[in-house]
């Protein structure tokens, strides 16, 4: 019997390993951007990708491999980029009016928050890169150094809670969405936004350094994210995917360049030469974006 337990479903051992990645070959892939991740490795050859069987949510194991503050604050200082403005932000202030109080977790340099603030929508951030504390800080937004499980200790309550790239980063993803319900007031709303998967990245390239331990705890799907309502007191009321347009450039130069089928590779690049309008209008049209935001409503009365 698999011993490994699902972090999404509690005490569940319906999982099965999906594939293997040597930790030797993870640590030199985040080396080249210049990131030393040894030390999450520490006496492991090789790391599991497992799939939880009643959710379709996909994890690695084991849980010590996933990043710390001091990752993210490394990676903020390589990737300039990383705590920035997104999709989903803007997408995310079509479900709140000012009356709303919103609770964002993992709110890095206050990107979102700069927004809310603008817009005079009463809002907290939390953070655990502590450079981003105090740069928020600064710029006179209010973000705390801590856990959703220190607000709920402390019995808050918001009509809104979000986060948006921070949950595919979270090992016990069940503790965590439970806790960030908890937070919420009855018929609040539970917002977040994460990878899809990484669609045109991950299927193609299990390899995909920044899919990988310690940046990603979790893969999440559209199944994945559906199932949630099954296991926590929500319901999901919207699901979008950011439009590949946003990321064409992104895409096209992946599968030009690192699609493992050379047919592929040798067509995108002839049609991109010839018709690159008609090839951008149809791709766009048929494959969904790398990001996907999903808006959910607590239950009433709970």
């Amino acid at each position: 019997m698999n011993s490994v337990k699902s972090t999404l479903v509690p005490n569940s051992k319906s999982t099965k390993e999906i594939c293997s990645f040597k930790t030797i070959d993870i640590i030199g892939q985040y080396e080249n951007l210049g990131i030393d991740v040894s030390r999450y490795f520490i006496g492991l050859e090789t790391i599991s990708l497992y799939e939880c069987l009643e959710t379709g949510f996909r994890f690695y194991y084991p849980p010590q491999t996933i990043g710390d503050g001091q990752f993210y604050e490394d990676l903020s200082k390589t990737r300039k980029g990383y705590y920035s403005d997104r999709w989903e932000h803007n997408e995310t202030l079509k479900y709140l009016s000012q009356n709303d109080s919103v609770l964002e977790v993992g709110s890095g340099f206050g990107a979102f928050l700069s927004k809310l603030k603008k817009k005079k929508i009463k809002a907290k951030g939390l953070e655990l890169n502590q450079n981003a504390v105090h740069t928020c800080l600064a710029d006179g937004l209010n973000v705390e150094y801590k856990l959703i499980e220190d607000i709920k200790e402390k019995g808050e309550k918001y009509n809104v809670v979000c986060y948006f790239q921070v949950l595919e980063h979270v090992y016990e993803a069940h503790n965590f969405i439970k806790n960030s319900i908890e937070v919420l007031e009855s018929k609040g709303k539970l917002i977040f936004g994460v990878p899809n998967n990484n669609p045109y990245l991950f299927i193609s390239d299990k390899n995909h350094t920044l899919n990988l331990p310690p940046h990603h705890a979790g893969l999440w799907s559209k199944k994945a994210i559906q199932s949630l309502g099954n296991v926590f007191p929500i319901e999901l009321i919207h699901l979008e995917f950011e439009p590949l347009a946003a990321s064409y450039g992104e895409f096209l130069n992946f599968h030009t360049s690192q699609n493992s089928n050379s047919v592929i590779r040798f067509s995108l690049k002839m049609c991109n030469k010839f018709v690159p309008r008609l090839l951008k209008r149809c791709l766009c049209f048929f494959i969904k974006g790398r990001n996907v935001l999903a808006v959910f409503q607590k239950k009433q009365g709970l």
